[in-house]
């Protein structure tokens, strides 16, 4: 990959504007964007994910969004061939790529590459799925414990995707997912790259945006949406289903609660999730942060120093 080929990256924890932001530099710097939020690549989950709408898809060409079923196994392997190949027909054009999203793993992947793990058996893979749909998160975060203490560590026992991603490697190699991502280092740039983090620097208003945008999404048909893909059957065990305000909705769905409850609970894991992007951005060494009540003066002298650089 050509380090000259150099890229904007617009990051952030949810709900700080990456969206409304992107379109403007975009606008302003022969840009396009590409899209970086690991549930907007999912068709059909568009309130919920809070995708781009049609006058903001209009203003500026986007990628990445809208490329697979729900039904789909995504990763960050995927991601790493479709961005690229998106990043090589912008620049073709003369046009600057903005990755914008909040998926820290995906611009990580994308910068420096993925660890290179063995494949995985397909009968490993079964095995332990068919475990968690019969024991659940808890019963197999013990067993990776057992197995693999360095990176039960570093996950959380509600963090389905990891738990089972962390036993199929150590089950299959005997080797743990720590391990191969100490050795690959991720320090060999893909591409050259200026990392924009957007946040808020005040916390209460910050959660503010948070409540007002989830009562937002539930007022914009949010409980039809998920609705319409259970209906299609879209299960709630999918990795795509199991994103914030959809698995929250389907328990009201389910009658396991009622809306008030729901809605709350939705408010709060985005604000937990919020959190856990921070500490993931803070760990970015060479990010800039940008505030997004600062206007976007700073942000447009970044951009500026980026593309001329």
């Amino acid at each position: 990959m050509d380090e000259k080929q150099g890229i904007v990256i617009i990051a952030g924890p949810t709900a700080t504007g990456k969206t409304g932001r992107s379109i403007e530099l975009a606008l302003s710097f022969r840009g396009e964007v590409v899209n970086s939020d690991s549930r907007q690549v999912y068709r059909y989950m568009d309130i919920g994910t809070a995708k781009p709408d049609h006058a903001q898809m209009n203003a500026v060409r986007h990628h990445m969004i809208d490329i697979v079923d729900p039904s789909v196994r995504f990763n960050a392997a995927r991601y790493i061939d479709m961005a690229d190949a998106c990043i090589g027909e912008l620049r073709d054009r003369g046009y600057v790529p903005f990755i914008t999203g909040g998926t820290g793993l995906y611009i990580k992947a994308l910068l420096y590459g993925l660890a290179p793990i063995p494949p995985i058996d397909d009968a490993v893979r079964s095995a332990i799925r068919d475990q968690h749909r019969l024991y659940g998160n808890e019963a197999l975060y013990e067993r990776l414990k057992q197995a693999d203490p360095d990176d039960a560590s570093r996950i959380r026992v509600t963090d389905s995707y990891r738990i089972i991603r962390a036993l199929e490697v150590f089950t299959a190699t005997g080797t743990s997912l720590h391990a191969y991502a100490a050795r690959h280092g991720f320090s060999r740039k893909r591409y050259s790259y200026t990392y924009i983090v957007l946040y808020d620097s005040d916390r209460s208003r910050y959660h503010a945006a948070i409540d007002a945008r989830t009562d937002s999404m539930v007022e914009k048909g949010l409980i039809d949406e998920v609705k319409w893909l259970i209906d299609k059957g879209y299960d709630r065990d999918l990795p795509a289903m199991r994103t914030v305000g959809y698995t929250e909705i389907i328990d009201y769905l389910h009658k396991k609660t009622d809306l008030t409850t729901a809605v709350a609970l939705i408010k709060k894991h985005t604000k937990a999730y919020a959190k856990r992007q921070v500490t993931w951005f803070k760990g970015i060494k060479d990010a800039l942060w940008v505030d997004m009540q600062d206007g976007n003066d700073r942000l447009n002298e970044l951009v500026k120093r980026a593309i001329h650089a």
